[in-house]
């Protein structure tokens, strides 16, 4: 077999550290307990992230067991880090509504 060459490999201590670097929150937005993840702001030491109104209400639907926001955001890194465990906010970026999530 052959050896494992190149510039993209990190060792696993350095995975580690890349991944629990904790940076300053940017304008306007507020730190929360996962690392590297920023809300819009808090609600009763309670993160709370803004999503498009297309995903605050399909996630309202009836008999939806799981939600689902797009891939990337806030929200969604903020879900799967916390193993779907920890309350949030979400808003309505154009209404203002706000909802629970857990």
């Amino acid at each position: 077999m052959g050896e494992l060459a190149g510039d993209n490999y990190d060792s696993p201590e350095a995975q580690v550290a890349r991944d629990n670097v904790i940076t300053t929150p940017p304008d306007g937005k507020v730190e929360t307990d996962v690392p590297n993840v920023f809300a819009d702001g808090e609600r009763n030491g309670i993160p709370v992230f803004k999503v498009t109104k297309d995903e605050f209400y399909q996630n309202m639907n009836y008999g939806r067991k799981r939600l689902r926001f797009k891939s990337g955001t806030a929200t969604a890194d903020y879900m799967s880090k916390t193993n779907y465990k920890r309350p949030f906010w979400i808003e309505n970026q154009e209404d203002g509504y706000v909802r629970k999530v857990k």
